[in-house]
């Protein structure tokens, strides 16, 4: 039997005078059609469902590896996206800055990480203060875009980019709909537990459940901001402090720290023996990092804070409270405006927890620094008694400490990298100033043995820096779309 269409081209095409159809003829079509555009519907659906399967399945991120934050050419979303459709209009950031958006995101076509490649172009100026990867080709960067700052001055602010091949293109990522942090406004840094759950922080909570598509804000108790987060084997650890800093330096003028943990989607609590953690009333800071476990089981990888009387706290995931493990040879002292001690650098790798002590407040009694020196110590008992390295790295003003197995220890400096693969033994320089970003390094983080990252002090660079060979060579990724 032929088509109703069929009928209209047979009677269209015939050399006569045209007649009314029959009756039903049009509301047959109508339906027909609507039809073929539910089947259409369905099976580019069902095309999306086995992408987004699998990348579900990516490794996990190793935030003992990436243990500190930061955070490209292809595309990305800048901020638009609240906790609600991002089909319906951007709304008004609770100080009354109007949410930003990107330039050329389709309504009802969520760019996240799940969905990678599925965004916009990366918005232009893009200025990366944070990174975070998922497995080892899958990674985000968060940053302010278009004009850094000022949300109401244009479409963009807040921005997110992602990478499904280690920084060589990049595509657009929905953020959440905040500004640059000011006091306790804000976000600069970002983490990813897989595709789907991701954190954005530093002063704010945000929180996405589908690869950073739709964001919702976690409020936060009178005075609180969050200054460092970790993820880990389907939990998040971060550290919420009271603090009183003003404008970019969010992480200032911190008196108390307190440890929160949540299982993924649920809710947040205290952690035990980690609450109010002070330096006896003066203003400083606190590190965490993960190590160690892999899903599904989350009770052998182990936390770390380093608190701010120096003592080093430490725990199971899976604990309800964390215990005073030893003393660290140096105080974290006070903090840098991504959140992170200035003081103190600390990391885990090769079974050890490694220190860099840098200022004046780092030395013990018995082995007093001078100011602006460098003292390397390593823990083999996590963290119960240190052990001074001979050799420590000289270029420039340590910012970030990373480690990784096999002995691999590597530093970001104000004026390059440094490695070591001997635990901190010896060091060499691989990136020196000179064919460095200007300004040096405000992180360094290695995914595994192989691949690192690194994030320009300046962000006004509009990059991020890759290793795929353990360290020993560092090459620039634009933060930006092709072409």
């Amino acid at each position: 039997m032929n088509s109703p269409r069929d009928e209209i081209g047979s009677w269209l095409d015939a050399d006569v005078q045209p007649l009314p159809p029959p009756p039903g003829t049009f509301e047959r079509v109508s339906r027909r059609a609507r039809r073929r555009k539910v089947s259409r519907a369905i099976l580019a659906g069902a095309g999306a469902a086995v992408i987004v399967t699998g990348l579900a399945v990516s490794p996990k991120i190793a935030s003992a590896l990436l243990n500190r934050p930061a955070g490209q050419g292809q595309s990305s979303v800048a901020a638009g996206s609240t906790s609600q459709a991002i089909t319906r209009p951007p709304e008004p950031h609770n100080n009354g800055t109007p949410a930003a958006k990107s330039a050329s995101h389709q309504p009802g076509a969520p760019a996240s990480l799940s969905g990678t490649g599925s965004g916009d172009p990366v918005p232009g100026n893009f200025r990366p203060t944070s990174v975070t990867f998922v497995g080892p080709t899958i990674g985000a960067v968060i940053g302010q875009a278009g004009t850094p700052g000022d949300c109401a001055g244009g479409p963009y602010c807040t921005s997110l980019a992602g990478t499904a091949d280690y920084g060589k293109s990049w595509f657009g990522v929905s953020a959440p709909a905040t500004g640059a942090p000011n006091g306790s406004s804000g976000v600069s840094q970002l983490r990813f537990l897989n595709t789907d759950q991701g954190f954005a922080f530093g002063p704010e909570l945000w929180t996405t459940a589908n690869g950073g598509a739709q964001w919702s804000r976690t409020p936060l108790p009178a005075g609180v901001r969050v200054t460092d987060l970790e993820t880990l084997d389907g939990q998040v650890f971060a550290l919420w402090a009271r603090c009183a800093g003003r404008g970019p330096d969010f992480a200032s003028d911190c008196t108390s720290f307190s440890l929160h943990t949540a299982q993924v989607g649920g809710p947040w609590r205290r952690v035990g023996g980690a609450v109010s953690l002070t330096a006896g009333g003066t203003a400083t800071s606190a590190s965490l990092i993960l190590v160690g476990g892999t899903a599904p089981v989350p009770a052998d990888a182990t936390g770390y804070v380093l608190a701010p009387d120096r003592r080093v706290l430490s725990g199971k995931l899976s604990d309800s409270a964390w215990t005073t493990a030893g003393t660290a040879p140096c105080a974290p002292g006070a903090a840098r405006p991504d959140g992170q001690p200035s003081g103190g650098l600390l990391a885990a790798g090769s079974g050890e927890l490694f220190l860099l002590c840098t200022d004046a407040t780092t030395g013990t009694q018995a082995s007093p620094q001078s100011a602006g020196s460098q003292v390397l110590y390593a823990s083999a008992d996590g963290g119960k008694t240190w052990q001074r390295l001979p050799a420590v790295p000289d270029l420039g003003t340590p910012a970030s400490l990373a480690a990784g197995a096999g002995g691999l220890v590597v530093v970001a400096t104000s004026e390059g990298i440094e490695v070591s693969r001997d635990g901190g033994a010896s060091w060499r320089v691989t990136l020196p100033a000179a064919q460095g970003p200007a300004g040096g390094f405000s992180y360094v983080g290695m995914t595994n043995t192989s691949h690192g990252v690194a994030v320009p002090a300046h962000s006004g660079l509009d990059e991020i820096w890759f290793s795929t060979n353990g360290g020993r060579s560092w090459q620039p990724s634009p933060v930006a779309g092709d072409g």
